[in-house]
């Protein structure tokens, strides 16, 4: 279907990606957007947030937002860019970061496709993996990633690595991974208490 990878369903579970650090396109070129950030801008990512907490579960209707505003709260102690959700940039102003993702070989069809920009199959880069052993140029070209738990938490099937452009963020991913999951637990804990509850 067009723009496929536009639709709410393929969001929960897929990543887009480029095929090389070096990358320049369709769309995105990769040293461009590892400074500036690259994200769809017809989305409402506070409301995508909040939504997704309430399905995880990690809070209550009346929760979410408040919530929401703790992870900014936290984000901004750590130097993460949250303006595209209403929060402040980057001391640095720079506002991307980049995720390597190394899928095993016998992985790749099971869990990757090629793609043309929306997602769409790029039938001529099919399978992907006989691309990728192939005498080709991964200058250019997109594929699509499939994030199976199973398979993305488990360290023999995939691994990944993850850098900022922000100093300051970078300096405290650590720790700003660690106080998110504080607040996760806590929130969790909240809503396994015994005693009535009230999610909406």
């Amino acid at each position: 279907p067009t723009k496929s990878d536009h639709r709410t369903e393929f969001r929960r579970v897929g990543i887009s990606v480029m095929c090389s650090l070096l990358a320049t396109g369709p769309e995105c070129c990769m040293q461009v957007a590892f400074f500036e950030g690259y994200s769809c801008k017809k989305i409402a990512f506070r409301a995508v947030l909040e939504e997704e907490l309430l399905r995880a579960p990690c809070a209550t209707t009346a929760e979410a937002g408040p919530l929401v505003d703790q992870l900014l709260a936290l984000a901004a102690e750590s130097g993460l860019d949250t303006s595209i959700l209403g929060g402040k940039p980057s001391p640095s102003g720079h506002a991307g970061h980049l995720l390597q993702i190394f899928v095993r070989r016998d992985l790749v069809d099971c869990l990757c496709y090629a793609a043309l920009p929306y997602g769409e199959i790029d039938k001529e880069r099919m399978p992907l993996s006989t691309w990728l052993s192939g005498n080709n140029s991964f200058g250019y070209g997109q594929a699509r990633i499939l994030a199976h738990p199973q398979h993305f938490m488990d360290p023999e099937a995939v691994k990944m690595f993850a850098v900022s452009a922000d100093p300051t963020f970078q300096d405290n991913r650590a720790k700003f991974q660690e106080d998110l999951q504080k607040l996760f637990s806590e929130s969790l804990h909240r809503l396994r208490a015994p005693g009535p509850q009230h999610r909406e």
